[in-house]
């Protein structure tokens, strides 16, 4: 018993805020142990947006939600999500012409998928612009301010 209590005392105090996401086919590790500028909502003059919250959880609500069967629910998708990981454990970054890009997995964790309801794993990119600006990729015009 007392392995037990200190089992579950040590996996209550560990601050790591990793998790590994099946996509296409790979076991990849992310985190949502970020900078706290990207956690947040970033939208744009439609009605959509992108949640980041800062227990790797989040929102992501399409501006418009495009062909799908009848039996998709058009809702908000409630996800999980990462930054992919390197194997020495830092963020994977790419430098771009307009500044960096981060690339993200987003996995619906309610009836809505991605896609149509198709995809249950999205692959996205949050883009650093040089000014500072964080951008969504799937969005033209998703930003955090």
């Amino acid at each position: 018993m007392k392995i037990l209590f200190a089992t579950l005392l040590v996996l209550l105090i560990s601050s790591e805020k990793s998790r590994y996401f099946e996509y296409n086919g790979s076991k990849v590790n992310t985190t949502y142990d970020v900078d706290d500028k990207f956690y947040g909502t970033y939208q744009g003059r439609k009605t959509g947006y992108l949640l980041l919250n800062d227990d790797g959880t989040g929102v992501y609500n399409y501006d418009v939600f495009g062909f799908a069967p009848v039996s998709c629910k058009k809702d908000p998708i409630e996800i999980e999500w990462g930054f992919l990981l390197k194997d020495d454990d830092s963020i994977v970054t790419f430098n771009r012409e307009y500044g960096k890009s981060f690339p993200i997995l987003l996995k619906s964790i309610s009836d809505t998928k991605f896609q149509g309801c198709k995809t249950e794993i999205l692959l996205d990119f949050i883009m650093e612009y040089k000014d500072g600006k964080l951008g969504v990729s799937s969005s033209d015009d998703w930003t955090k301010e």
